[in-house]
């Protein structure tokens, strides 16, 4: 054989060598992936769940938004109850409505869910039942009306078909319902619901959403207007104020006594239009020449203070209620969402103090709207950590699988520890690879950003925050502190050595004191632009001339750079603005690709890749 010959065989040879040592591994670990894919999963440590059982049924039912007969919804089949399972499903949510269920006084039919029980236990899923309770039976709404008060909004001085959370007599019919579910099915739910309000049983007021049930006049608005709300309404102001005088001072008002107030709403303070900023803009946020008084402002965050707080303790009733008849590690809430930032004010979803509210109770809260939105997930996140409660995170909806894996990361550096998906089978695959990540443990960060929970009562828009805060985080992992967290003490040097101000308009006087503890305790507070920050009396902050300032945000870097500066050497500060999102928990450094390309990285002397759109972390 003639050398050239050879020397073409001998780099065959090697090629083929070559190409076997790259190949095999490949081949072998893409073996090995789907053997792994078709094992069982055990999602059990995250309690891997999904829903939306028996919605058909309801829809169908008297109260339903297509009322028909003799509705049964079928359960899905073993085979693919059973393959959800082995893909690492755990829990599977069935809706129960007490207006179909009960649809005569006294008569109450299970069939439905005995259905849905007995096919998910046979394929070894837990059974939860998310109730609905708020929707009260036609024979109770349009027969009995001398036994019940609807919700009645503010605009129109109309009812809706909700139960009133003001009338004490509501929590009586929960009893009622709590009490005939547990007599008919005992042990055999593993999981329940606190129903709450709202169009699908969470932490907010009536809104119109038709596709269940018939939800009569409903809007987005105010729905205070009952007699129980206005004489709630008048007794929280007299425990605030004590005398009628004192309340017309702050209000700039000539009430003569507590009976005579009545909610903003009906004295003419809503504007025309009520919701229609997504961020806020229903409260009295008026400009120019027609801007509000310091009295105004007090008089309207009085009432959406009362009005959000109302609802959380509602919340807390039905909670009560349910844990007379089933244990607290079976118990579990949905306080709502946030609308990829904060919702607006008019729906009295505000996350933070369910979250206060439930952490002395031990149950889970599985709050809505969780994908990846960071400022909105930290806003309740940070909370939810605060006050110790167990979170398990819920998408709004479908999601692309970017979308998904932006959403694990978002939940790893919340701290959530269970995990929530209505297209399950969709994700598996991501959800098998991640969710160790998800331990109930946050990232590690010495960050705060500001919410400015103030203005968005007001009406402001939180908009600006909101979208540096998703530009902030390529820089770094950070907290997101509300009001109501600062006040209760989460602002302090133990846990933070900055605070960023992006939007700090109009502050309480008691949060601007906090903030000056928190200079002097050596912390830094940032402000992005330079702003003037007053009281709600209108008053400036001496403070904020010397605040440490960079430059107003823009679509450029500048300002992300100047902050990288003013942030140097604080724990969760790792970002290079290259696309990458990064979390450390001790050792462990976990990165999020939100590229569309591979990114390559140099960690403690290695080079790493993070491919586009994945998650790459330390064991």
């Amino acid at each position: 054989m003639r050398l050239r010959e050879l020397r073409s065989v001998a780099a065959h040879t090697t090629l083929v060598n070559r190409l076997h040592q790259i190949c095999l591994p490949l081949f072998l670990s893409l073996v090995s992936a789907l053997a792994q894919t078709n094992e069982p999963f055990d999602g059990h440590p995250w309690n891997l769940s999904t829903g939306n059982l028996s919605v058909g049924f309801i829809q169908a039912s008297p109260i339903g938004a297509q009322p028909r007969a003799d509705v049964f919804e079928a359960p899905p089949s073993a085979e693919s109850l059973r393959h959800l399972k082995d893909l690492g499903l755990v829990a599977d949510e069935d809706y129960v409505a007490w207006g179909a269920v009960e649809r005569e006084p006294g008569r109450w039919d299970w069939k439905q869910h005995d259905a849905m029980e007995q096919a998910l236990h046979q394929a070894g899923l837990k059974y939860v039942v998310y109730n609905w309770v708020h929707f009260p039976p036609v024979w109770l709404r349009d027969q009995q009306k001398d036994k019940r008060t609807l919700m009645r909004c503010l605009e129109h001085d109309q009812e809706t078909h909700y139960l009133s959370i003001f009338d004490p007599r509501t929590i009586d019919w929960y009893d009622h319902f709590y009490k005939a579910l547990n007599e008919h099915f005992g042990n055999r739910i593993d999981d329940v619901y606190a129903c709450i309000l709202g169009p699908y049983g969470e932490g907010n007021y009536p809104l119109f959403t038709p596709d269940w049930v018939n939800m009569g006049h409903c809007h987005e608005g105010y729905w205070c207007g009952d007699e129980f709300a206005i004489k709630a309404f008048q007794n929280a102001m007299r425990r605030r104020y004590l005398r009628i005088n004192r309340l017309n001072r702050a209000w700039s008002s000539h009430y003569r006594s507590f009976a005579e107030i009545d909610p903003p709403g009906s004295a003419g303070i809503l504007p025309a239009s009520t919701g229609a900023n997504p961020r806020g803009q229903d409260g009295p946020g008026r400009t120019g020449q027609d801007a509000p008084s310091p009295q105004e402002r007090r008089r309207w965050l009085d009432f959406i203070g009362w009005y959000h707080q109302a609802i959380i303790d509602f919340a807390e009733q039905s909670l009560r209620t349910v844990l007379k008849y089933f244990p607290p590690e079976k118990v579990r809430m949905k306080p709502g969402g946030n609308a990829r930032g904060v919702n607006p004010i008019s729906w009295g979803t505000y996350c933070p103090g369910y979250a206060k509210m439930a952490g002395a109770y031990g149950i889970v809260l599985q709050p809505a709207d969780c994908q990846g939105a960071v400022f909105g997930d930290k806003w309740m996140g940070t909370a939810y950590q605060f006050y110790h409660v167990k979170e398990c995170t819920e998408p709004p909806g479908d999601m692309d699988e970017k979308t998904f894996v932006r959403r694990i990361l978002s939940d790893v550096s919340c701290g959530a520890s269970q995990f929530f998906t209505y297209q399950f089978e969709q994700h598996a695959a991501n959800t098998r690879k991640y969710a160790a990540l998800l331990t109930g443990k946050p990232g590690e960060t010495e960050v705060a950003v500001y919410c400015p929970t103030t203005l968005y009562r007001l009406g402001g828009s939180l908009d600006p925050t909101i979208a540096a805060s998703a530009r902030l985080r390529g820089l770094c992992d950070f907290d997101v502190l509300d009001e109501l967290l600062i006040t209760d003490g989460a602002l302090t040097r133990q846990r933070y050595r900055a605070m960023i101000l992006f939007q700090a308009d109009t502050v309480e006087r008691a949060i601007l004191e906090k903030m000056e503890a928190f200079q002097r305790a050596g912390g830094k507070i940032i402000a992005v632009g330079a702003k003037e920050i007053k009281d709600v009396e209108g008053k400036a902050w001496s403070k904020a001339g010397s605040l440490p300032h960079v430059s107003q945000v823009t679509n450029g870097r500048e300002w992300l750079e100047e902050l990288s500066v003013a942030l140097a050497g604080c724990k969760g500060v790792e970002g290079q603005l290259d696309g990458l999102w990064t979390t450390r928990r001790g050792q462990q450094l976990i990165l999020l690709n939100t590229t569309d390309k591979p990114i390559q990285r140099r960690i403690d002397s290695r080079s790493v890749i993070v491919p586009a759109g994945g998650i790459w972390s330390e064991k």
